[in-house]
């Protein structure tokens, strides 16, 4: 993704309130093609089916405001990227990653950075639980996640 220069708020305001299902700070991921489209934002047809699937299955279809606003607006920081996502996933706001959160955001990585290894969740927690505490929070997750990436082994 480091081929797209991030956008302001202004510039994803624009696009998301011009798509015709723009309403509570919300577009159905039918306009999701229209929205990159007019934004610029390039990507592999991979990714694109990523991020439908994504946001189809873990945000009902929805893209949110605030999760675009965030995320384009760090495109070519990778652990801020991560650290939007997986934020995201937290559905109970708990702070921590559960396996099915884990289940629903690792495919999404995956699509922007195919050299993460391929876990089980118990895996996932006895390496990304630094802590040792039983489970993995928002930071560790991030961290496991860009030192597993690309960037993190170099």
């Amino acid at each position: 993704m480091a081929h797209n220069s991030p956008w302001t708020k202004a510039q994803v305001e624009a696009a998301f309130k011009n798509m015709p299902t723009f309403r509570d700070a919300t577009i159905d991921v039918e306009d999701m093609d229209a929205f990159l489209a007019t934004l610029g934002f390039t990507c592999t047809k991979e990714q694109r089916d990523g991020y439908v699937a994504f946001f189809r299955d873990v945000h009902s279809g929805k893209l949110t405001y605030e999760v675009c606003i965030s995320a384009l607006a760090v495109i070519n920081d990778t652990k801020e990227l991560v650290r939007i996502h997986v934020a995201a996933i937290d559905k109970d706001h708990d702070g921590f990653i559960d396996e099915s959160e884990f289940k629903a955001v690792f495919p999404f990585l995956l699509t922007h950075d195919p050299s993460y290894p391929r876990v089980e969740f118990a895996t996932f927690v006895k390496e990304a639980d630094t802590n040792q505490d039983g489970k993995v929070s928002i930071d560790e997750a991030v961290e496991w996640f860009c030192k597993n990436g690309k960037d993190g082994k170099k």
